[in-house]
């Protein structure tokens, strides 16, 4: 994976990835170096009101390593990131009960989620969805359509096992 630096002012890296055999490039914009690690199964919780795009990543995620979980819904999210703890959260923002930059702000107010890493992933990734992605306290964004199997190498870069 290669980032190349994107942002004049701050940290801010780009990774455009594209997967052998789908074609679907990994669009993602990483704002910072926040690393969580000390699991020797690195835990991610998928969220994301489509249940199969969730299901689908959960499983994909699992396949390669990961202690991943689901939830459907904003306000599920953050009673599971509070409850299970997770070292990194894939978070959609169009959701119907809360959005996404809604969740990020309460994960980023609590203190037992405060460090979590918070990776938006979403299908609105105009210069302003990033910023206000970013104000709510996101670490990265990634432009949907992914190819599941390249989050894996993204997670990653947030999270290892312990010792990482």
């Amino acid at each position: 994976m290669t980032f190349n630096a994107v942002d004049h002012s701050e940290t801010a890296w780009d990774a455009d990835m594209t997967a052998d055999k789908s074609g679907i490039p990994l669009k993602c914009t990483i704002w910072t170096t926040r690393k969580r690690s000390g699991r020797r199964v690195p835990r991610v919780l998928v969220v994301d009101d489509y249940a199969d795009t969730a299901d689908a990543i959960s499983m994909v995620l699992s396949l390669d390593g990961f202690d991943a979980q689901v939830a459907y819904r904003g306000d599920a999210a953050v009673d599971a990131a509070a409850r299970w703890q997770p070292q990194a959260v894939l978070l959609d923002i169009c959701m119907p009960d809360m959005s996404g930059l809604e969740v990020a702000a309460r994960l980023r107010a609590t203190e037992s989620t405060s460090e979590t890493v918070l990776i938006a992933h979403s299908a609105l990734a105009s210069e302003a969805d990033l910023a206000r992605a970013k104000e709510s306290g996101f670490d990265a964004f990634c432009a949907k359509p992914t190819d599941a199997m390249k989050l894996g190498p993204l997670l990653r870069c947030f999270v290892g096992p312990a010792g990482d």
